[in-house]
């Protein structure tokens, strides 16, 4: 059962002496479950997908249904919501609060939700801090930290709210490889023991290798 579904999607950015066409009629149907990698040369529009896929961007034409919602009707405090509760995200300059320590970076998305208490917040980000390894960082700040622990630090917001969904925009891209391979591994174990839905933008063609499934891409344009 797809839990992402593409459908003759296009993207176009138009400014007042140009227009791009970002992607062209793409097509994607992701399972539940699945592992997929998005690859292709930069430029090539693997971002933008991703993006549309994350509903931080919209598609000029064609329809994103995401767990079954077609997204086009979706006001921006619907979508805020529906990215709160369903995706997360990791992207490849980890994009932490520097101001912030380590509890307080992962606890963010929980802090947007209604309903969750101080106390099961806290619960929820010590637990999920304990099981990737940082909980003797608990209380350090993004400074203080490597570059895989800050990746961790990312991969655990993501995933404090239970999304079935992660979205990773070259998450290893920072890293060294011995990190790099660390990160890959959290994020297989995320897939293998939840059963969360991986969508991941690379251009390591052994870590892609290592997911179900590659699309590949080339001018906005899915190729074989």
């Amino acid at each position: 059962m797809a839990i992402i579904e593409l459908k003759d999607v296009d993207k176009v950015y138009r400014t007042k002496e140009i227009e791009t066409l970002a992607l062209e009629n793409v097509n994607i149907d992701i399972e539940k479950g699945e592992f997929v990698s998005i690859m292709g040369p930069s430029g090539c529009g693997k971002s933008t997908l991703l993006n549309i896929i994350g509903l931080l961007d919209t598609p000029t034409r064609g329809t994103v249904k995401i767990m079954d919602d077609l997204t086009a009707g979706m006001n921006d405090r619907r979508l805020s919501a529906f990215r709160n509760h369903n995706l997360g995200f990791v992207f490849q300059s980890f994009h932490l609060i520097p101001s912030l320590n380590v509890i307080d970076n992962v606890s963010l998305p929980l802090a947007y939700r209604s309903g969750v208490t101080a106390g099961e917040r806290d619960r929820r980000v010590r637990e999920v801090l304990t099981r990737l390894g940082l909980s003797h960082r608990m209380k350090h700040f993004p400074g203080q930290l490597s570059g895989g622990q800050c990746q961790r630090v990312a991969i655990a917001r993501a995933i404090v709210g239970d999304p079935q969904i992660i979205l990773a925009d070259e998450p290893t891209g920072n890293l060294d490889s011995k990190m790099g391979q660390e990160v890959m591994d959290i994020l297989h174990a995320l897939n293998r023991e939840d059963g969360r839905t991986i969508v991941m933008v690379t251009h390591n063609e052994s870590q892609a290798q290592s997911t179900d499934r590659i699309i590949r891409f080339f001018d906005g344009r899915q190729v074989k």
